[in-house]
């Protein structure tokens, strides 16, 4: 138990920051639909607001415009999230920090962005095309949000966080307790459980778990698996604007083509790293 506290602990504060966080700005808006509702009905006491608040809550309107509020707040979120979280979880790294860094050459970042691309495309299409007559998950729509904002997030923000947590704390307190294959799996499982919108988001996260752990272990430096996770992101992101189109034979030669370069850095690197 007290291991699985060691290792759950900053997750679990991480997911709570996040909730409270944005529970401050719903909050925040529940006071300004109060103050609108005291204009409107001047002669109702506190608690008879509040009733009728309770019942605007279980409106379709209400949860409409709470979701263009939270969306017109998402750069705010996304800049207090960062600022509390990225320092914290660097902070704690910092003491499983490796000095013998092996240096990212130009090659070696070629190598990573085309590994992102390719397993996020993949994935994704892959998924996409399965979705497209099953309909079990509502993940492939166009954001409300800007997509400038949806890459700050998503694409660049979300993955620093995360690899300081996962890979920087999570996957380096495991390792002090057990072999490299078992912590890198606990680890991948610890992650993926944290992605848990559907089943296949799940098993997603726990297969490019495995990939962020290989580049955090080639390089020594957390620099890696966050430049992969910003590229798989930031091309999850982008290609959702081609899944709506669901263009089949385009998506095809796309996954073909990704699938050959996904074939070749295995062969060139990957096979002689693993061994």
């Amino acid at each position: 138990m007290k291991r699985i506290i060691k290792y759950l602990i900053y997750p679990i504060t991480f997911f709570i920051g996040q909730f409270l966080i944005n529970y401050f700005f719903v909050f925040l808006f529940n006071q300004h639909q109060l103050r609108l509702l005291s204009n409107n009905y001047p002669f109702l006491s506190h608690k008879q607001l509040i009733s009728k608040l309770n019942q605007l809550i279980k409106t379709s309107q209400y949860k409409l415009n709470l979701s263009n509020y939270m969306n017109s707040k998402a750069l705010i979120i996304i800049l207090i999230t960062s600022i509390i979280f990225i320092p914290l979880f660097y902070n704690i790294y910092k003491k499983y920090k490796n000095h013998n860094i092996t240096k990212i050459k130009k090659n070696d970042v070629l190598f990573i962005i085309l590994l992102g691309i390719s397993i996020s495309l993949i994935f994704n299409i892959t998924l996409s095309s399965i979705n497209y007559f099953l309909h079990f998950t509502n993940n492939y729509q166009l954001s409300q949000l800007p997509i400038y904002i949806q890459i700050l997030s998503s694409g660049i923000m979300g993955p620093i966080i995360e690899e300081l947590l996962f890979r920087g704390i999570v996957y380096n307190k495991i390792k002090e307790d057990y072999k490299p294959m078992k912590s890198i799996i606990i680890s991948s499982i610890i992650f993926s459980l944290f992605h848990f919108s559907n089943p296949l988001n799940v098993l997603y996260a726990f297969m490019m778990s495995f990939m962020f752990i290989y580049l955090y272990e080639k390089y020594k430096t957390l620099w890696a698996p966050i430049l992969l996770h910003c590229i798989a992101n930031t091309s999850t992101i982008l290609i959702i604007y081609l899944i709506v189109m669901n263009i089949i034979w385009l998506n095809m030669i796309i996954v073909l083509i990704m699938i050959v370069i996904l074939i070749i850095l295995h062969k060139l690197i990957i096979k002689n790293d693993l061994k």
